[in-house]
Order: C-alpha cells, then structure tokens, then sequence
C-alpha cells in the first residue's frame, strides 16, 4: 500500500513539473518577444520663468568717503573723538588753537583801518599848493621882468637909458626864466613824491587785506575741519592731543557705510552679456546665507585692464554694482560673489537640464515618451537661455508632452518604458 502512495505521489510531483515548465516556457517567450521594458521617472514640459547669470568676484568699497585736513600746522587742544567711532554731520570732532590766528586776524583789520586813513597825506599835499604857488609867483615875476625889459628897450633907444640899465633889464628876464623852471622841477618833484607815496600805501594795504583774506581762510578752514561733514564711521585718525596738525595726510578719514558698491571684474568673454541696470545677487562668507543681498549693474568702465594671476594674463572689465539693500556684515574691503542676471525671461516653455542628451555631433535631444505606444522617442531640441536648473525651449517640445527624466545612457530611441509614479 506504501508502495502505491509513494508512485502516486511520484507521479504527481512529475506531473507538475511538467505543467510548471509549460506555463514558464510560454510566459518567457512571451515576454522576449516584447523587448526589455525600462521603468523610468517621466517629467511634464510647462511654463516657468528663466534666467541666465555670469558670477565675478569683487571688493566692497565706500562710495563717500571724507578726507579732513587742517592747511596750516595748527595745535590741537583736545580730541572729541575716538577711531571707529559713529560719528553725525554737524558734530564737533576736535578743538584746534585757533587763539593766536584770530589775534592776529585783529591787528591786521586794524592796522587796515590806520592805512585807509592815511592814503592821504596833508603834509604832502600842503607841499604841493606850495609847489604850485610857487609856479604861480614865478609866472608872474617872469612876465613882469619881460614887460620892464621891453620898457627898457624903448627907453634904451630913446637914450633914456643906458646901456648897463638895459642889460639888467636882460638879465633879470634871464633870471626869471630860470626861478620859474625851477619852481616847476620843484612842483613836478611834489606831485610824484605824492603819487610815490600814494602807491606805497596803496601797495601796502592791499598786502595787508590780502593777509587778512588768507588768515579769514586759515581760520574758516580750522573751524571747518572740526565738524563732521557727513554721517559715518571714522576709520583712520592721524593726530594726538597737543600734536600739530599736518597738510601731508588726513587726520581723519571718516566712511560713509549705509552707501556702499561692489567693484567687480568681469573677464573679456562674458563682458559682452553685461549692461547696466541688471540685476545681480550679492553673496560671500560674511554674508548669511539666509539674507539676500541684492544690487544692480551701475557702470562699466570704458576700458579694460589686463592682470597677471598663476594662470597667466586675463583681460577683464571693471563693473561697478550698486546696492539695494545694504546688509549690517558688509563692510568695506570684504571679498564677495556677484551673480550678475544677464538675461530673464517670465513664462516660457522650459525643460530640465537633467532631461537633456548630447548626441556625437553635439546635437541635444529628449526621449520624449510616447503613452498610446509606451516607447520613448528621440525628439531633437532647440534651445535658448540656460540655467543652472532649466533650458529654454525654443522649437521641439510643446507643454504638457512628457520626457524621460534623468535618461541613462542605455535608454534608447524606441525603448520600450513603464512610468514610474
């Protein structure tokens, strides 16, 4: 009996063996006869906004910056101060010596008044009517002595006289002639020395109004150098209390950091991308990373400017940026990252750079998937601005067709896929 369940049992087992290898045998052929199926990550073309971007390194730097001098060696008698203060516009930074200026301010703008009032002489002027009266008297003299000597003459002729009268006569014309040159010499000689002092005086007050005008200056520009010109911090201090102060460097520097700019270098192949008004983020190790610090494209300079690294020589343009929103950690002389937006687009047909291929002519493709058919197709790809993200689409995919997303490199046009939800 043992005997007859153990064949049966046998032939049982044999029997399903038989039918197991049937139903695999069919099965497999049929699932060869379908190809491979790959199961892959589909991807929807739509619509985003899109932009692209060059990134440059650059210097924080003020934009106001205020240089204090004193033009004259002046002591300072004490200090309001101290370096890297906060200082406002209007506030007393120091107080200068400016006694001893102001004392001799005084004397000159008196001895001004001493020498207007003495522009004109009574003494030399006295001289001078002394001069011309003397003229006068001489012209007279000259013309009496004329009209006796042609008196005499007559007389002379008339046997009136005698010879010797009328030589007299002669000489005391001569004699006159001579008193009234002499009396002119003498009133020529009186007008020049008036006119001599004249200029003198002349002379010597415009000196001294022009030692006024220059002490006045001294003095403005010492009263000047004590006030803070503009709101800000004060970086550099160049002078100690009872020190003189020096034409040669500041004494103090004072930084204006709620406007600041970014000048950064843009290298000659990407310079063409960049025009003024652009949108640049700012970003660097001092800045936190939660915080977006935002600029714009200010100016270009005009030229360009070669520098010397390890790697060689690089033609770069400076670009000043400007900006927005001035953040508490920027501070001038920090290094920091400019992502200069060069170009943005809103609401245009994109797809995933991850999405796309490069076939060997460097031609760029999709595997658009086919759903009624369940293949991927290859679809050729026109593409326009590019992001770290996204591509533009400009001709070969429409939205809302679906794509490989992520396609391996055995992935190929026809596969046979499966979307993976």
């Amino acid at each position: 009996m043992k005997k007859v369940i153990t064949v049966i049992v046998i032939l049982a087992v044999i029997g399903g063996l038989i039918g197991l290898s049937y139903f695999i045998s069919n099965n497999m052929s049929e699932v060869f006869s379908q190809g491979t199926v790959y199961s892959v990550k589909a991807a929807e073309i739509g619509k985003d906004s899109i932009s692209s971007s060059i990134t440059a390194s650059g210097i924080v730097e003020e934009v106001e910056s205020f240089d204090i001098y004193v033009d004259n060696p002046t002591k300072v008698n004490k200090l309001l101060v101290k370096k890297y203060q906060k200082v406002s516009k209007g506030q007393q930074l120091m107080e200068l010596d400016i006694e001893s200026l102001e004392n001799e301010l005084d004397k000159l703008q008196i001895n001004k008044k001493v020498q207007e009032l003495s522009k004109n002489s009574p003494t030399i002027d006295a001289e001078i009517k002394r001069a011309e009266s003397a003229v006068t008297s001489a012209e007279k003299a000259l013309s009496d002595c004329e009209e006796n000597y042609e008196k005499s003459k007559k007389l002379f002729e008339a046997q009136a006289i005698s010879k010797n009268d009328l030589d007299m006569a002669e000489k005391a014309v001569t004699d006159a002639k001579t008193a009234l040159d002499n009396a002119k010499v003498a009133y020529d000689a009186a007008v020049k020395n008036r006119n001599v002092d004249r200029d003198v005086k002349e002379e010597n007050l415009n000196a001294t109004i022009l030692g006024i005008a220059e002490l006045e200056k001294r003095i403005k520009n010492a009263k000047e150098s004590m006030i803070c010109p503009v709101d800000g911090v004060i970086v550099e201090m160049n002078i100690q209390e009872g020190a003189y102060t020096s034409n040669v460097q500041p004494i103090f520097k004072i930084v204006n950091l709620d406007k600041l700019q970014v000048k950064a270098e843009i290298n000659e192949y990407s310079i063409k991308d960049v025009k003024e008004g652009q949108k640049v983020v700012i970003t660097g190790d001092a800045i936190d990373e939660n915080i977006e610090v935002l600029g714009v494209v200010e100016s270009i300079f005009p030229v360009a400017k070669k520098n010397m690294s390890s790697g060689g020589e690089e033609v770069v343009v400076e670009v000043v940026i400007s900006i927005d929103n001035i953040n508490a950690a920027l501070k001038p002389g920090l290094s920091v990252d400019c992502k200069i937006m060069t170009l943005e687009k809103q609401d245009i047909v994109v797809v995933p750079i991850g999405a796309l291929k490069i076939d060997k002519d460097e031609n760029e493709y999709v595997l658009k998937i086919d759903k009624e058919k369940g293949v991927m197709v290859r679809q050729d790809v026109k593409l326009g601005i590019i992001s770290d993200m996204m591509a533009e689409v400009l001709d070969g995919l429409a939205e809302g067709d679906l794509i490989v997303d992520d396609p391996q490199s055995f992935h190929k046009d026809g596969s046979k896929v499966k979307i993976l939800e």
